[in-house]
C-alpha cells in the first residue's frame, strides 16, 4: 500500500485563487505533509490573460514549496478526485462558488467522502465539510 500524504489545493485559471493556495499551505504545514495544487482547464489556454493568470498561481505554488499540475479536461470533479486519490490527499481546499454551484464540489465529495474539504470565500472565510472522525482545517490566525 502507499503511503504518500498531501494537502491537495485546487485552483480555477483566477489570480484570486492564490489564496487558495495560502489556506492549503497553512493545512499542510499544521498537518506535516506537502502542498500539491491542481488546476483542471476544460480547453487548451486560449487568451494571454489566462496564461499570465496560470503562471501567476505556478509561482505562488512554488513558494509555497508546492508542485501545480495542471490538466485539460472537461470533467473536472473526476479529474480532480482522481488526481486526489493518486497524491493521498488527506485534505482538499477549494474556492467556494458565489451564486450557483456547478456542482464540482458536490461530486468531489460524494467521490471522496472521507476526505475533509475546505472551501474559502472570496473574502477569506473558511466553510467545511468535516467527514465524521476526521480532522477538519486548523483555524488560521490572521496577523
Amino acid at each position: 500500500m502507499d503511503n504518500k500524504k498531501a494537502v491537495l489545493v485546487c485552483v480555477t485559471g483566477q489570480h484570486d485563487c492564490d489564496r487558495l493556495i495560502h489556506t492549503g499551505k497553512y493545512i499542510a504545514e499544521k498537518r506535516g505533509v506537502p502542498l500539491q495544487v491542481l488546476s483542471i482547464q476544460s480547453a487548451g489556454l486560449g487568451t494571454r490573460k489566462e496564461c499570465e493568470e496560470l503562471e501567476y498561481l505556478r509561482q505562488v505554488s512554488k513558494e509555497a514549496d508546492a508542485e501545480m499540475t495542471v490538466y485539460f479536461n472537461k470533467e473536472a470533479a473526476y479529474t480532480a478526485a482522481a488526481f486526489a486519490r493518486q497524491v493521498g490527499a488527506v485534505h482538499i481546499v477549494t474556492g467556494m462558488a458565489e451564486n450557483t454551484s456547478n456542482g464540482f464540489i458536490d461530486v468531489l465529495h460524494s467521490l471522496l467522502p472521507k476526505v475533509p474539504i475546505s472551501m474559502v470565500t472570496k473574502d477569506n472565510k473558511i466553510h467545511n465539510i468535516c467527514p465524521q472522525n476526521t480532522e477538519c482545517a486548523p483555524r488560521m490566525v490572521r496577523a
